[in-house]
């Protein structure tokens, strides 16, 4: 904070600021400072905690206790427990005053006289994360003998499936007050039933409604820390994650599956095709010069093709030599220090003196400085998170967020990818296998990737603390026109071109032909500096850029391109489109002063645009001559007296004095269109400030394949 009051030359003297600073210092407020933008309400704890003090915020509840400061007279809060909402399930007031927070591994009871105050705003924080999930927790325990019915236990995660007939010909339906009823003609959460049908561990069935309750839906895996502890217990620590409880599931009922293991013919020996066991055949060195890792068969039946098996299975030891044939001995002796770093990631080898944060640079560094190691990097991870056998209870689960940051900076060969595509499919549509979410988020980074390039910038502290609890996506800010705001969830690997496509989307553009004429922009220096995103630039890279540059920046959504005609049913992209337009207009650029006295057709036209504006602000009285002047472009007002513009105005009030202001706009934009004879685009463009490398006119002159950073860019698609 310090650092951005001294960037932007703030201090007590002069506190004035712009509306972009003000953003910047508020956001970096509510990011940083662990108890600012929360509310606190009195509690206490069971005895020994040292609870004073609730604080529940944005982000989660927070446990504090006011300790004397060093400076400060009266003491300083410390936070003694941090719980975000993705780890509450939800919250009970078991008796007066007393809150019970049932939380994914433990509960946690305080007591407060505000406790009603407490769980009413915690619950509307938990019911955005809920809204549209597919996921629903229980809230009591349901044995039924009936096979048909799904069993589970209180804590489960049970993730929803629609009402949907069981095959061709078939209808579902079951017996409601002793008659009949298909579910097809139920509205679904209908208040006439009061049955509901999901999956846990690899079955499906039917349950009653009232003994679940919305759970939000899962990003990533969460596993059970503690795998001793009771059933209930295990798979609530999935927090909201059906995989999780699959893999309880799975750890209880039977023996691993292995995730990615094809079945293979009975001599052993013939393989599918493009799974990681065929490129393992092919690519592998030789098993059997591998007596240290290789599995010791007593019997020579099926030796080659289980000890390749074993090759892709998780070790607690270091490899001695690469996976893949590597003919340089230098690149050998960088595979096994590659392997050392993902061992030490997953938590499977000490990180002597090394934090989290370094062994995964080291990695994206190695990736990055030597191409042909990408294969063995995706090797060794998939090596190490199938079967995983580790003592470490998160080793898999950081296997895989480990394998989802690097499919997002480096993509593998054209040869591997099949292969790894085809492994975590596998894991992610294979009913009952675990961590099938994030193995859809691996395919999706890989496929990105591929397409796209890569990221740029290393992950910082914060997002790599954000990715290994689970959180995947960030809320970031756009500007449209006019200052309409848009919150966009933005992923790890979301480009340019998702954010233009998913913005056109609410404006009911579906065709790529209109994507291509919208592009973000990155201003910055107080929006002295405003340069084009090229399509594939990966919007946490620009952001993490920007921030160590500019506190301040900000990300625009502006049309350059107007070559499709204009369309007037969606509001979003009419009220956008007219406050792009608006500006230009007034600044006389999309008319032409005629040498004398305009004609009578174009004072009437420029006059009722005048009027038209005032009606899109929804006034409805006649405007003033100060008003009118305002809404008439200078050199056109200078033509005439403004009494006799007011009175042309007043020709036109009865024909739109019964327009809402989205009729107003469309009109305005259709007179515009209208007037211009085919598709709308000022006459000459309207300058906007320097470019710190280049001069172009703002906004038209920008291709929609401009570039961040002033790099050229091709991108594919």
């Amino acid at each position: 904070m310090k650092a951005l009051f001294a960037q932007n030359q703030l201090d007590t003297r002069r506190p004035l600021a712009t509306e972009s600073v003000k953003r910047a210092v508020v956001s970096t407020a509510r990011d940083s400072w662990e108890v600012y933008f929360s509310r606190l309400f009195p509690a206490t704890g069971s005895v020994g905690t040292g609870v004073q003090i609730l604080a529940v915020s944005h982000t989660g509840i927070k446990l504090l206790r006011m300790v004397k400061g060093s400076r400060e007279a009266g003491g300083q809060l410390q936070v003694l427990r941090t719980y975000s909402f993705a780890d509450i399930l939800f919250v009970t007031i078991p008796s007066q005053n007393m809150l019970e927070f049932n939380l994914a591994s433990e509960k946690v009871i305080l007591f407060s006289a505000r406790a009603h105050q407490v769980k009413t705003l915690v619950d509307d924080f938990i019911l955005e994360l809920k809204k549209d999930s597919d996921y629903v927790v229980a809230v009591r325990n349901f044995l039924p003998e009936d096979p048909a019915l799904l069993a589970f236990h209180k804590g489960d995660i049970i993730h929803l499936q629609p009402l949907e007939p069981p095959r061709m010909g078939y209808s579902a339906g079951c017996v409601v007050r002793k008659k009949v009823v298909y579910l097809e003609e139920l509205r679904r959460r209908g208040p006439d039933f009061g049955w509901r049908f999901g999956t846990i561990h690899g079955r499906v069935g039917r349950f009653p409604s009232e003994l679940v309750q919305p759970a939000a839906a899962p990003d990533f895996l969460q596993l059970p820390a503690e795998p001793g502890r009771g059933r209930a217990a295990a798979v609530a620590a999935a927090v909201a994650s059906t995989a999780a409880a699959r893999e309880v599931g799975r750890r209880r009922e039977g023996p691993p599956v292995r995730a990615g293991s094809p079945d293979r013919a009975e001599d052993g020996l013939t393989l599918p095709p493009y799974t990681m066991l065929e490129f393992a055949q092919k690519y592998f060195r030789d098993p059997r010069r591998r007596p240290q890792d290789g599995l010791r068969l007593k019997s020579k039946e099926g030796r080659e093709s289980r000890t390749l098996e074993d090759m892709l299975c998780f070790t607690k030891t270091p490899l001695q030599e690469s996976l893949i044939e590597l003919s340089d001995s230098s690149l050998n002796k960088m595979a096994t220090d590659m392997f050392l770093a993902v061992m030490r990631f997953m938590g499977d080898a000490p990180l002597k003196g090394q934090s989290e944060l370094d062994v995964l640079y080291t990695l994206l560094k190695l990736c990055g400085d030597h191409e042909v190691m990408r294969d063995e990097c995706y090797c060794q991870v998939v090596k190490q998170i199938t079967d995983n056998t580790s003592t470490k209870q998160d080793s898999c689960q950081r296997g895989w967020r480990l394998l989802y940051i690097v499919a997002a900076y480096h993509s593998c060969s054209e040869v591997l990818q099949p292969h790894l595509v085809r492994f975590l499919q596998d894991v992610s549509r294979t009913p009952g296998l675990p961590f099938q979410g994030i193995a859809k988020a691996c395919e999706q980074n890989v496929q990105k990737t591929l397409r796209f390039g890569g990221r740029v910038e290393l992950p910082s502290s914060m997002e790599l603390r954000a990715m290994l609890a689970g959180r995947s996506s960030k809320r970031q800010l756009f500007l449209l026109p006019g200052g309409l705001e848009r919150h966009l969830k933005i992923k790890t690997c979301t480009v340019a071109l998702d954010v233009v496509e998913e913005i056109c989307a609410e404006m009911a553009l579906t065709r790529p032909e209109a994507f291509s004429e919208y592009v973000i922009f990155v201003v910055t220096n107080r929006g002295q500096h405003v340069c084009p995103l090229s399509r594939c630039a990966y919007i946490l890279d620009v952001a993490s850029e920007m921030e160590q540059v500019d506190g301040g920046y900000m990300l625009w959504f502006r049309r350059v391109l107007w070559d499709q005609p204009l369309k007037f049913e969606n509001e979003l992209y009419v009220t956008m489109h007219y406050n792009q337009v608006l500006p230009d207009y007034l600044k006389g650029l999309f008319s032409s002063v005629p040498a004398s006295r305009p004609s009578d057709q174009q004072l009437q036209q420029v006059s009722k645009l005048a009027l038209l504006q005032h009606r899109a602000k929804d006034h409805s009285y006649l405007p003033s001559v100060r008003e009118v002047q305002d809404y008439i472009p200078a050199q056109l007002y200078r033509t005439m007296a403004g009494s006799a513009w007011l009175n042309l105005v007043g020709q036109h009030r009865q024909q739109t004095q019964a327009l809402s202001p989205h009729q107003a706009r469309a009109q305005f934009l259709e007179l515009q269109q209208r007037g211009r004879a085919g598709p709308l685009h000022p006459c000459r463009q309207p300058e906007r400030p320097q470019l710190p490398q280049h001069r172009d006119p703002w906004p038209g002159a920008v291709s929609s394949g401009g570039c961040a950073r002033g790099e050229p860019a091709q991108c594919p698609g």
